[in-house]
C-alpha cells in the first residue's frame, strides 16, 4: 500500500490508484459491482473527467441516449445475475476494465484528455449504479432476498458496500437523491455514492416501518418550554483544556433541566395528537432538551414510536467536559433500535448572542468568544432507512451551519429528510438556519426540518427582538419559495407536522432515469396540541 505522500503526488497514475484501492492485480476486474464502482468513481472524481460526458454522450456506437440507457440496464441486469451465479462480471465490464488497466501508466490528471478511458470509467460507474438499484433501502419483509441482497446487507454492517476496499481509503454507500443543478460526480448516480473522506464515519441503519404508507405525522415537542438565563454559566473543566484556552476566550456550560421530563405528559400529548391527525410516527425534541435518563424513560413509554431527541450531560465543575448528542430510539417487533450521534462542532457564543439571550451577567462579555464545554468524540453521521421512500439523518445545530465536512457526506447520500436539532432563537426565513436548510433543499434536494426550544425563542423575544414564537422551519425541494415557519401557539405544548410523500423522476447525467422511484416529503399541515387544563395542573414541568 502507498503512503499519503505517494497518493497526493503529481505522478499518481491509474495503476497506482487501482493498487491503492484494491491491492489486487490491475488486470483483473472486481466482480462485485460496488468494488468496481469505487475504483472507477474515484478516478473520475480525482481527475475531474466526469465533466466530459456533458460535452459528448452517449458513446458514438449508440444512436440515441435511449439506446445507451437500455443497454446500460441490460448490462447491469447481467452483472447482477452473473455475480449471483458465478461471482463474475459480464463481458462488457471486463472489456471496459481492460481499457482502464491498459492505461495503467496514464497519470490521473491526464484522464480527462483520453476519451476512450473516460467512456470505460463512466460505463462501469453507470452499470454498477444500475445493478445496485435499491441497495440499503428497507423494502419490507415481503421482499425475497437473493444472494446479491444478502451480500450488501452483510457489507453495510461494516460501514461500506465494498468487499475488497478498506473503508479507511474509500467507501461506497447507498444513495437517495442526485442533484438537479450543476455537474459533480454525484450527478452520475441514482443508487451509489462514493465517500473518500473517512474523517466522518457514515453509519447505515434500517428502522423497519412498513406501516408508513404515503406520509408521516411528526410530533414536535420544543422543550424546554422555558429557560432561565442562569442555565448558562462559566465552565470549570479539569485538565489542560482550560489552560490552553486563549486569555480572551472562555468555556461555558448549559445546565440540562434538573427536573425530569414527565413521560406521562409526553404519552398524553402523543395520544391527543393521534386523536387529532391519526397515527404519530415520530416524536422529535430539540438539541439539549433532556438527559440520557429522560430519553430512556420517554422511549420506554412510547411503544413503536420513533423518538429523536437532543441529549446532553452538563460539564461538572472541576470534572470532565460535558456532552451533546442526539439519541434515536425505536422499539418494534424486531427488537429495540437505539443509536447515539455526537455533535461535530462546539457552540461559539459571541457578544451579540449573549445580548440576544440576555446572559451577559453569567458570562463575561469582555471575552471575544465563549465555547461550549463539550467533548469532541470521533465524528459520525447515521442514515436511517425506514421504508422504500424514506431515509433520514439528524444534524445538531452547528453541524448544519458548518458545511465542512459532514454536509459533503449528506450531499453524497442525499437522504429524503434531514432533521436539524437546534439551541437557537426564533426560526425565521432570514436567519442562518433557513439559509443552510435551503442549501440542502437545493442540492441534493432533501426536505429539511429545523427545531429549536420554545424556551430559547422566548429568551430572544424577551430582549425585545422581533418575531413570532417560531420554533421550527420546513424547506423542501418541490414547494418553492421561502422556508415555512412553524409556530407554537400560546399555551400549546407541541405541534404536529403532517407530511405527504410524493414520487418524482430523477435523471442521472448520462441520461438514465430512476423510473420515478424517488420520494419527496412535503409539508401539508401543522396542528397545535394542548394539554387539558386538569392534566396541565398536574404536569411535571418539562423544564
Amino acid at each position: 500500500m502507498m503512503d499519503v505522500e505517494d497518493i497526493s503526488a503529481a505522478r499518481l497514475t491509474i495503476g497506482d490508484v487501482i493498487k491503492h484501492l484494491t491491492a489486487d492485480a490491475i488486470d483483473v476486474p472486481p466482480p462485485w459491482p460496488p468494488d468496481a464502482f469505487a475504483v472507477a468513481a474515484y478516478l473520475l472524481k480525482h481527475s475531474g473527467a466526469y465533466i466530459d460526458i456533458i460535452n459528448v454522450w452517449p458513446p458514438e456506437q449508440y444512436k440515441t441516449p435511449a439506446e445507451w440507457e437500455s443497454d446500460a440496464k441490460r448490462i447491469a441486469d447481467g452483472w447482477r445475475s452473473s455475480w449471483i451465479t458465478s461471482k463474475t462480471c459480464p463481458g462488457e465490464i471486463a472489456t471496459w476494465w481492460q481499457v482502464i488497466a491498459g492505461s495503467s501508466g496514464t497519470k490521473v490528471m491526464d484522464i480527462l484528455g483520453d476519451r476512450v478511458v473516460v467512456e470505460a470509467l463512466v460505463g462501469i460507474v453507470a452499470t454498477a449504479d444500475q445493478a445496485c438499484f435499491g441497495v440499503g433501502i428497507y423494502h419490507g419483509v415481503s421482499r425475497l432476498l437473493d444472494a446479491f441482497d444478502n451480500r450488501w446487507l452483510y457489507l453495510l454492517n461494516k460501514k461500506s458496500l465494498c468487499s475488497r476496499i478498506d473503508p479507511s481509503v474509500a467507501m461506497v454507500l447507498p444513495k437517495l437523491h442526485n442533484p438537479l443543478n450543476g455537474m459533480t460526480l454525484r450527478s452520475l448516480t441514482h443508487n451509489l455514492a462514493l465517500w473518500d473522506r473517512p474523517e466522518v464515519a457514515p453509519i447505515w441503519k434500517q428502522l423497519a416501518r412498513p406501516d408508513i404508507k404515503c406520509g408521516i405525522n411528526m410530533l414536535l415537542l420544543p422543550w424546554p418550554l422555558s429557560i432561565d438565563p442562569k442555565s448558562f454559566h462559566d465552565a470549570d473543566p479539569r485538565g489542560a483544556c482550560r489552560e490552553k484556552m486563549p486569555p480572551n476566550c472562555g468555556l461555558f456550560t448549559y445546565e440540562i433541566p434538573s427536573e425530569p421530563i414527565d413521560a406521562d405528559a409526553v404519552r398524553m400529548l402523543v395520544k391527543l395528537a393521534s386523536d387529532l391527525v391519526g397515527n404519530i410516527d415520530a416524536v422529535v425534541f430539540p438539541e439539549l432538551s433532556m438527559s440520557v435518563e429522560d430519553f430512556l424513560n420517554v422511549r420506554g413509554t412510547l411503544n413503536e414510536t420513533l423518538i429523536i431527541a437532543g441529549v446532553g450531560e452538563s460539564e461538572v465543575d472541576g470534572g470532565p467536559l460535558g456532552s451533546n448528542s442526539v439519541m434515536i430510539g425505536l422499539e418494534t417487533d424486531e427488537g429495540l433500535h437505539e443509536h447515539s450521534q455526537y455533535k461535530h462542532h462546539r457552540w461559539r457564543l459571541d457578544a451579540q448572542q449573549m445580548q440576544q439571550y440576555g446572559i451577559g451577567y453569567a458570562l463575561d462579555t469582555r471575552k471575544v468568544s465563549w465555547w461550549e464545554a463539550i467533548d469532541m468524540p470521533p465524528r459520525s453521521c447515521a442514515f436511517f432507512s425506514v421504508n422504500p421512500w424514506l431515509t433520514f439523518c439528524v444534524l445538531i445545530c452547528e453541524d448544519l451551519a458548518r458545511q465542512d465536512p459532514v454536509a459533503e457526506l449528506v450531499r453524497a447520500v442525499g437522504p429524503n429528510l434531514v432533521i436539524a436539532l437546534l439551541m437557537d432563537g426564533a426560526q425565521l426565513p432570514d436567519r442562518w438556519s433557513a439559509r443552510y436548510a435551503t442549501v440542502l433543499a437545493d442540492d441534493p434536494r432533501c426536505s429539511v426540518l429545523t427545531l429549536t426550544s420554545a424556551g430559547l425563542v422566548d429568551m430572544s423575544r424577551s430582549q425585545g427582538l422581533p418575531g413570532p414564537r417560531s420554533i421550527g422551519l420546513w424547506k423542501d425541494a418541490v414547494s418553492g419559495g421561502k422556508p415555512t415557519e412553524i409556530h407554537l401557539a400560546p399555551k400549546a405544548k407541541a405541534v404536529v407536522l403532517s407530511l405527504s410523500r410524493e414520487w418524482a423522476e430523477e435523471w442521472a447525467a448520462d441520461g438514465r432515469s430512476d423510473g420515478g422511484y424517488t420520494g419527496y416529503l412535503r409539508l401539508r399541515g401543522t396542528h397545535q396540541v394542548y394539554l387539558p387544563e386538569k392534566a396541565e395542573k398536574h404536569e411535571a414541568s418539562p423544564t
